[in-house]
């Protein structure tokens, strides 16, 4: 049977659940395994809408079982801060849980920087004897642009970062958010820094 609107409350549920429990899920894939479980179809139509009540359902969910969470958040974007602060250079946007707060202790801080060259970046970091390891993530845009740009990760503080290096131009445009048609949702350092000072 085919999906008429948004997912049912216990499509919802399930998928709130397999975020809280691993938190590197991204939304939608939860909410398609949920509907699986359940054998429940998606409407692909309310897809945005869909993943805007989950983020909703998790930050309830860890208001009321996790309240701790909150400051486990503040750390996180706080260190976000001094990273971003260190990186200046590259205008560095601050992205995923840690942003929207739905992070936990295991979230990876994910910035998006702008250069040039990935080489530009790389070069920064390894003269400040900073390690880091490569790899690649795909992203798509609503022009219907796919590409795959260049991850520099590694660990600071305890703190695991994820640098996703775009081109200059790409500032211009986010990519669309795990497929499901919203647009990502960045933060300049002035953003974060107005969040910390709201939570403070």
């Amino acid at each position: 049977m085919a999906a008429t609107g948004p997912v049912s409350p216990a499509v919802l549920s399930f998928a709130t659940r397999l975020c809280v429990e691993d938190a590197t899920l991204d939304r939608l894939t939860a909410l398609r395994k949920a509907a699986e479980r359940l054998d429940e179809p998606i409407d692909q139509r309310f897809a945005a809408v869909d993943c805007e009540r989950l983020e909703a359902e998790i930050r309830q969910y860890q208001l009321i079982f996790r309240p701790q969470q909150h400051e486990v958040i503040r750390n996180l974007r706080a260190e976000a801060m001094k990273a971003m602060d260190f990186l200046s250079d590259f205008s560095p946007r601050l992205v995923g849980s840690v942003l929207t707060g739905t992070a936990d202790r295991q979230s990876k801080v994910t910035l998006h920087l702008f250069a040039d060259t990935p080489e530009s970046v790389m070069t920064f970091l390894l003269t400040k004897n900073i390690p880091f390891t490569e790899s690649e993530r795909r992203y798509h845009y609503r022009s219907g642009r796919q590409t795959r740009v260049p991850v520099l990760s590694f660990v600071a503080f305890d703190v695991p970062f994820d640098l996703v290096v775009f081109g200059l131009d790409d500032i211009k445009e986010a990519p669309v958010a795990n497929g499901r048609g919203a647009l990502m949702t960045r933060a300049s350092a002035a953003k974060v820094a107005s969040l910390l000072s709201s939570t403070s």
